[in-house]
């Protein structure tokens, strides 16, 4: 017997694959595209064997790896596991280190560009670097084959600058980009500027310019705006903010995403301009809008108990494979409310940076699908005032 299985996110892409023969197992695990480390251990007999067999594939998959071969896709299509850039809360002071699947490196105009790894282009506080370097990779051969971008910083000693100079450069360049599958609009860490005070622009030109996109992430709400929100081939939106205006809200209500798989909206606090309610998420809820939608996050949000309340009888769940309602406020009445899950199809349920009670999440964790309910380290069991992951 043999399982396979991957994880993605922000700083890493690790396979790990065990196989079970007799009294024995061997695990092999290491970065996605290296021979790995391979380690074997024996027991007293096959039944030992499989129970820690078992264990230790249990673990895994609470800790987000999934299965390889249910994230396999064809070599024009960026595996669903990929999509995820943020699983924990601590990733959020990072960099991107990875994006779907790949190394990200800050591009370098005195280097030869390389083929394996995705692109990172962004400006310091005292050098507006960005839109030069991305102009000189657009000239080069290599444009035309990468398939992943990273775009950093854009505000250099300017904070309030929004990113609509980086967006009509990238317009201007779709011909240089014609196989461009994944963008990252704002891998901006609080050091470079609290995301709440990221200012963003209307990413609807991004949609239109790139047909072949498959994932838009951006990161920032300020003057946010998901004008026509319209896609053939899109199947991941991701949206982080420290607080998400209506307005995105109800417009990606009426988005035309037929081929939508993943959607993750981080909705975040009142008091960074989040204004959307329940109702407002109703028309994704109902289930009809986005067919194929696997994936749902409703993240960062302090409405978490409310919308646990309402998700358990909405239609969307009976086809979802993941409910992410991490990095909120959720607590006992959110997890009261979700014990009354049932779905055929739910295999995961999101629930990291939580304030529930440790009797709920022992029961919790009894549901028949895997629930990740673990918390960071810092954060107090019985902490008075509940806070989002991430406000400012």
């Amino acid at each position: 017997m043999k399982r396979e299985l991957i994880y993605m996110d922000a700083k890493s892409s690790k396979f790990w694959n065990i196989q079970l023969e007799g009294s024995s197992h061997t695990v092999t695990y290491g970065r996605i595209g290296s021979t790995g480390q391979t380690s074997s251990k024996s027991f007293a007999g096959e039944e030992a064997a499989r129970k820690d067999f078992d264990k230790l594939v249990k673990e895994k998959l609470g800790k987000g790896y999934v299965d390889a071969a249910a994230s396999q896709a064809s070599s024009d299509e960026i595996p669903l596991v990929a999509f995820t850039s943020i699983h924990r809360r601590e990733d959020i002071s990072h960099n991107a280190g990875t994006f779907v699947g790949k190394r990200v490196v800050d591009y370098d105009p005195e280097k030869a560009p390389k083929a394996d790894v995705v692109y990172r282009f962004r400006s310091d506080w005292d050098s507006d670097k960005l839109i030069p370097n991305l102009k000189h990779f657009l000239a080069l051969p290599a444009a035309l084959e990468a398939t992943a971008l990273v775009i950093g910083a854009w505000h250099g000693d300017d904070s309030e600058t929004s990113p609509e100079h980086v967006i009509a450069t990238l317009v201007e360049g779709k011909e240089r980009l014609p196989n461009l599958l994944a963008l990252y609009l704002g891998d901006i860490t609080s050091e470079e500027n609290e995301m709440s005070w990221i200012h963003q622009s209307d990413l609807a030109p991004l949609l239109q310019a790139y047909p072949k996109l498959q994932l838009l992430r951006s990161r920032g709400g300020d003057g946010l705006k998901l004008s026509a929100p319209a896609h053939e081939r899109l199947r991941g939106l991701a949206i982080e903010t420290g607080g998400l205006d209506v307005s995105v809200v109800r417009s990606i209500g009426m988005a035309k995403f037929p081929n939508l798989e993943y959607l993750e909206l981080w909705l975040g606090t009142e008091e960074y301009g989040a204004n959307a309610t329940v109702e407002d998420l109703q028309p994704i809820l109902a289930g009809q809008l986005f067919p194929q939608l696997k994936y749902l996050g409703l993240r960062n949000s302090e409405r978490a108990d409310e919308i646990a309340a309402v998700l358990v009888n909405c239609p969307l769940v009976q086809r979802l494979e993941t409910l992410d309602l991490s990095l909120g406020t959720l607590g006992d009445d959110g997890a009261n409310a979700l014990l009354k899950l049932s779905s055929p199809t739910l295999k995961k349920l999101n629930l990291h940076y939580n304030y529930i009670s440790p009797d709920l999440i022992k029961r919790l964790k009894a549901l028949p699908l895997t629930v990740d309910a673990s918390k960071p380290s810092d954060m107090e069991e019985e902490e008075e005032w509940r806070f989002v992951a991430v406000g400012e």
